[in-house]
């Protein structure tokens, strides 16, 4: 997408971080914005800043983990503007000091609910927007929030969001490879960042009541989560995460990196290295 005036955008998680930034920058480059988040207040305080700024705003409460409330979602935006021509699926849950425990021993509740925010989010906008972009026959982008997480191992003690953020990795692969086989005009990217200064280590605030626990604790894992914490303070501000963003939209990137510093490419690299690695471990075994 080169063009973004007059188009509209949706963006999930819209109420703070990185949703809210996006949502700024989308009234920056001329877009009508709907904003979608299932915290009230804060969603309704967003759209009052942002229509302070100009542009046409509009909020829509929303769960992303039920079908009928995205439904709800594209309805209200078709009815208001007519058209859904950049979807951002952004909401997220992150890891918290009550869970830091190993993978077996994290309650089924919380594998669920993070699973449901995390993926099945994005899962459901997918279901409920593709359809109407593919109908509408015009160019769309379609954004999905993963992080540098869903492209290395889980640090210690985030098991549960790392394996979402993989499985959004990987359901975005399939998804341009499937945009490819059928020559749609949508496109899509994953959107990866590392640390950024956001209220993720915060989300417990939006923990249903039916998901709270009491969860048995690793002090290693917690003096580890202390220090991403700690890192999400003093990282990449929102504003500059969502310019960057907007600069990899026009050239249609697919895996957008917004930290690209030598200590997150070496992750990465360690991890494909490894698997490398092990395919050749495994054709030396073979000829044995």
């Amino acid at each position: 997408m080169k063009e973004f005036k007059d188009k509209v955008a949706v963006i999930t998680g819209a109420a703070s971080g990185i949703g809210y930034a996006i949502a700024e920058r989308s009234l920056k480059e001329g877009m009508k914005v709907v904003l979608a988040d299932i915290e009230e207040i804060a969603l309704l305080q967003a759209e009052t800043e942002l229509r302070g700024n100009g542009g046409e705003v509009m909020a829509v409460l929303t769960d992303v983990t039920k079908i009928d409330s995205l439904e709800a979602l594209a309805q209200t935006t078709i009815d208001k503007f007519g058209e859904i021509n950049l979807l951002c699926n952004n909401a997220g849950v992150g890891f918290y000091m009550n869970s830091t425990t190993y993978s077996w021993e994290s309650p089924l509740v919380d594998w669920k609910w993070i699973l449901d925010v995390n993926l099945w989010g994005v899962i459901n906008g997918l279901h409920v927007f593709v359809p109407i972009m593919l109908n509408q026959d015009i160019d769309c982008h379609i954004v999905n929030t993963a992080s540098i997480a869903g492209l290395i191992p889980p640090i210690l003690g985030t098991c549960i969001y790392g394996v979402t953020k993989h499985a959004v990795v990987a359901l975005s692969e399939s998804l341009r490879n499937e945009f490819n086989q059928i020559g749609t005009k949508i496109k899509i990217s994953v959107l990866c960042p590392g640390l950024v200064n956001t209220k993720l280590a915060t989300s417990e605030r939006n923990r249903p009541k039916d998901v709270n626990f009491e969860a048995k604790q690793n002090k290693v894992f917690e003096i580890i989560l202390k220090a991403a914490h700690k890192g999400l303070d003093t990282g990449m501000s929102p504003e500059k995460l969502s310019e960057i963003l907007f600069n990899a939209l026009r050239s249609d990137m697919f895996y957008i990196l917004p930290h690209t510093g030598l200590a997150w490419k070496k992750f990465v690299t360690n991890r494909m290295n490894d698997i490398i690695e092990a395919f050749k471990e495994n054709k030396a075994i073979q000829k044995k």
